[in-house]
C-alpha cells in the first residue's frame, strides 16, 4: 500500500482511534508480541465491528479477508481500492492467491477464521483459510482473541446481509468495553506426508486452542 492509498488509509484509521477514545474502553494487552514484517493475524470475530476497532490496534496498514462487506457495490469499491481482499462467492477461490501475494510483498492481512460473528461464550468452527495461505507462505500466525460485554453489543437486523442463502447478522459495538488479548505469533511445522485437508485442520485446531486461552484473558479484563 503505497502513495495516496496509504494515506486514506491511515486517515481513516486516524478516525477511527478519535472515535475509539471518546465512545470506547479499549483494553488492549500483547501489542509488544507483534512481530515485524509479513503476518497473518487471525482474530476471532464477536461483532461487524472487529474489523475497525482492529485496525487500531495494528500497527502497520493490513488487508483484511472480507465477506458480506463486499455484497455492497459502494463499500466494495471503497475495499477495493483500500487493497482489501474479497472473499464472496465469485471471488473465493482468487482470495488465497491475493493474500499470498500481499504477504510476499510485505503485508500483513487480517483474518477471521469463524467467517461469521460468535456472540456466544465459545468459539466456532474455525475454517482452513489461515492454515491454506500459511502452507503457501510460512509467515508468523499472530493469534488474538477480541471481548465485549453482552450488554455493549447491539443488534441492526435491517443491516444484515445475505449471501447465497445465508443470513449475516449486523451486531455493532458502538461505545463501552472492548478487550483485545494478543498473543505470541508462532509458525507451526507443516506436514508433507499426510493429508493436506487433515493437516491443515491440526493447524486450525492449535489456532484455535491459542485464541481460546486467550479469549478467557479477554473475557476476564471486560469485568
Amino acid at each position: 500500500m503505497i502513495g495516496i492509498r496509504r494515506f486514506a488509509y491511515q486517515s481513516v484509521v486516524s478516525v477511527l482511534k478519535t472515535y475509539g477514545r471518546l465512545f470506547l474502553d479499549m483494553r488492549v494487552t500483547g501489542r509488544e508480541r507483534i512481530p515485524t514484517g509479513p503476518k497473518i493475524y487471525a482474530v476471532n470475530h464477536v461483532t461487524s465491528t472487529d474489523p475497525y476497532w482492529m485496525l487500531t490496534v495494528f500497527p502497520e496498514p493490513v488487508h483484511i479477508l472480507v465477506g458480506p462487506g463486499y455484497n455492497s457495490p459502494v463499500a466494495a469499491r471503497v475495499l477495493d481500492y483500500m487493497e482489501q481482499i474479497n472473499t464472496m462467492p465469485a471471488h473465493r477461490g482468487q482470495a488465497v492467491e491475493k493474500a499470498v501475494a500481499r504477504l510476499k510483498r510485505g503485508g500483513a492481512i487480517y483474518m477471521a477464521p469463524e467467517g461469521d460473528i460468535q456472540t456466544g461464550p465459545r468459539l466456532g468452527r474455525f475454517y482452513p483459510g489461515v492454515a491454506k495461505i500459511y502452507r503457501r507462505c510460512p509467515v508468523p500466525i499472530v493469534p488474538i482473541a477480541v471481548c465485549t460485554r453482552p450488554g455493549d453489543m447491539k443488534a441492526y437486523p435491517r443491516l444484515d446481509m445475505e449471501v447465497e442463502g445465508r443470513v449475516y447478522r449486523a451486531v455493532f459495538v458502538l461505545r463501552g468495553v472492548y478487550a483485545v488479548s494478543i498473543g505470541r505469533p508462532f509458525l507451526p511445522d507443516v506436514r508433507t506426508d499426510v493429508d493436506e485437508r487433515s493437516d491443515n485442520e491440526r493447524i486450525m485446531d492449535e489456532l484455535k486452542e491459542r485464541i481460546g486461552a486467550l479469549l478467557e484473558d479477554a473475557r476476564r479484563r471486560t469485568q
